[in-house]
């Protein structure tokens, strides 16, 4: 049998008519979709009031991914279409923005669809997949079918299947389409909220220098130092919200421009500044002739010294070459000692395992090459790459250090990140000691009150650089050290990380597991209510102090998700309970943890 089509009106009528309750299935899917206060006209799918137009989209579709159907010069066609012509009334945003994230959208399904959707029939009736991915105001695209009419007879068969089209196929990669653009454009305000908070960090950090990310177990400081590190940094050709791509890049800096250590209890000075370290002395044959103890750089030295230390020069090569230009008494050069109060003679007798030093000052009168301060190179060596120093005449050799990094231009001034993790956990007074008062901003070097102290060990001068950031990682829930030292904090600014369901959200989204997010996110909710109810919460801490992490409601499997909640949340909450944080009692207590065993949430009492 075959239709016939009197007019398009008449068509239109028809296929709303013939799709009978799928209007309203329709309607109220795209309510949900489009989050939209009410449904549309329920009784309808394709609205058509201007008599002369040639074609029909689907009710309230004009901003829309659309269905969209046309009659033409002998051509009926339908599809989902995509249209930056007009934006009748939504004039916040360009036709193309607005269509933009339905064009990203249906672009990656087709990536992975577009052999199946072929082998339905579809292909693309007007414009095609580049259109789509450069679109232009005024253009527009339609992926569906066609057929051609013959003195306006409509194929019934080709009907029928354009009616099952509307209620399976189309309306399936309609929904995926909705659906995926809108977890995207969730996904990118995520995006922005985690610059935003980055964005914030680092304006603190570089307004301050020294900063200390605080917060619950599993809130992600340690986490979101990385990016806060790359950011301070300058580091801008790589998303700084894809941990992933962050990581690959934090760890290619790191003993570079980022430095990373923990705070413990038996840290100290002499492991973070300086200290005198044992050197096994050898012969000329390699055996040990005793021990020496030497100067030499800890964590805390080496980031400093990072910052002036450019990494496409090899210092050790800078000062054999140097050496080459210092043959001779009669090449001897003047150099500014490490004060600038005075200056040396250096000088290098080839053959020599050690650099001639006089200074311009002496008055010996013995014969003019004499020099009573020889330094020793492979000792100067190390201590111009931090593993050493020169142990009988460290501030010679350092004026020496510094005239090479002149020499040949080895000296930079590049942001440097360092990362204290557990800085709460270290004795500061024991680990800082008089560097104490060189990290404020205007005590450094290069500020408007620079101060320089004089290093026990090496004996040098020694100054805290401007473009040295400090961040702090600090547990607020930590009872087993004491509260953070005064000194310390008056110089550090305090960032709190607060747990944060989107978070899990986002992660479950990344990973394309509805039901496990729904677990998990009720987990959290429910341990949140828990842990802040008023008859339970301590005055002493409030919720962000205390509230578990969103990285352990973070799972790849449901069992890895058990675990996590059996041997980590469970013994966490369990501790602030024993240490009298949380005042709950033990049939509570007993109720609420095996429910979360479980997976499931604390069953609400009901009255009668």
């Amino acid at each position: 049998m075959a239709i016939i089509i009197s007019s398009f009106k008449n068509l239109i009528n028809k296929i709303n008519n013939d799709l009978g309750d799928f209007c309203e299935e329709f309607a109220y899917t795209r309510k949900k979709l489009a989050n939209l206060g009410k449904a549309p006209n329920r009784y309808i799918l394709f609205k058509y009031e201007i008599e002369d137009r040639d074609w029909a989209i689907n009710e309230g579709g004009g901003v829309e991914i659309q269905y969209h159907i046309y009659l033409r010069n002998g051509e009926l066609g339908y599809g989902l279409g995509f249209n930056t012509q007009y934006v009748p009334f939504a004039n916040d945003k360009t036709p193309i923005e607005w269509m933009k994230p339905y064009d990203d959208a249906f672009l990656t399904l087709l990536e992975n669809n577009k052999s199946q959707w072929e082998s339905l029939g579809f292909r693309w009736i007007e414009g095609d997949e580049e259109m789509l991915r450069s679109p232009e105001n005024g253009s527009y695209t339609l992926f569906g079918k066609s057929t051609s009419l013959e003195n306006n007879t409509l194929n019934d068969d080709f009907y029928n299947q354009m009616l099952s089209d509307f209620k399976g196929s189309l309306f399936d990669i309609y929904q995926d389409v909705f659906s995926l653009k809108n977890n995207m454009i969730y996904q990118q305000e995520l995006k922005k909220k985690d610059m935003e908070l980055i964005n914030e960090v680092v304006e603190l950090l570089k307004y301050k220098h020294n900063i200390i990310l605080q917060g619950a177990p599993g809130t992600g400081k340690t986490y979101n130092t990385a990016a806060i590190a790359l950011s301070v940094l300058g580091i801008t050709d790589i998303d700084l919200t894809n941990h992933e791509k962050v990581m690959e890049r934090y760890k290619s800096l790191q003993d570079n421009q980022i430095f990373f250590t923990t705070f413990h209890q038996s840290l100290d000075y002499e492991d973070f500044v300086e200290g005198l370290k044992p050197h096994v002395q050898t012969d000329e044959t390699g055996q040990s002739i005793g021990v020496t103890y030497e100067p030499e750089d800890g964590m805390f030295k080496l980031a400093c010294r990072a910052v002036q230390t450019d990494e496409t020069k090899d210092i050790v090569e800078c000062i054999d070459d140097y050496l080459q230009t210092i043959k001779g008494f009669s090449n001897k050069k003047e150099i500014p000692t490490i004060t600038g109060n005075s200056s040396l003679y250096v000088w290098w007798n080839e053959g020599n395992a050690t650099i001639s030093v006089r200074s311009v000052k002496s008055t010996s009168k013995k014969k003019e090459d004499y020099t009573p301060s020889p330094l020793n190179i492979e000792k100067v060596k190390l201590q111009a790459t931090g593993k050493g120093s020169e142990n009988n005449w460290q501030q010679y050799a350092q004026a020496f250090i510094e005239a090479v990094k002149n020499a040949y231009k080895a000296k930079a001034n590049k942001p440097v990140v360092l990362i204290l993790d557990e800085i709460n956990r270290g004795n500061i007074a024991k680990i800082f000691g008089e560097l104490i008062t060189l990290l404020e901003a205007d005590k450094r070097e290069g500020s408007s009150h620079p101060i320089q102290v004089t290093l026990p060990y090496s004996k040098l001068p020694f100054s805290v650089p401007l473009n040295l950031y400090i961040i702090g990682t600090m547990n607020t829930t930590d009872r087993s050290t004491g509260s953070l030292d005064y000194a310390l904090r008056r110089r550090f600014a305090f960032v709190t990380l607060k747990s944060n369901v989107e978070v899990i959200e986002k992660y479950y989204d990344g990973i394309q597991n509805q039901n496990l997010k729904s677990i998990a996110v009720a987990l959290f909710n429910d341990i949140k209510a828990f842990i802040e109810t008023p008859q339970h919460l301590s005055s002493e801490l409030d919720i962000d102090d205390l509230m578990v992490g969103h990285s352990f409601f973070m799972a790849a499997t449901e069992q890895e998700l058990f675990y996590k909640i059996k041997y980590e949340v469970i013994p966490l909450v369990n501790e602030y309970i024993n240490d009298g944080i949380l005042n709950v009692k033990a049939d509570e207590k007993k109720n609420a943890f095996h429910a979360w065993e479980s997976l499931t949430i604390i069953e609400k009492e009901t009255t009668a």
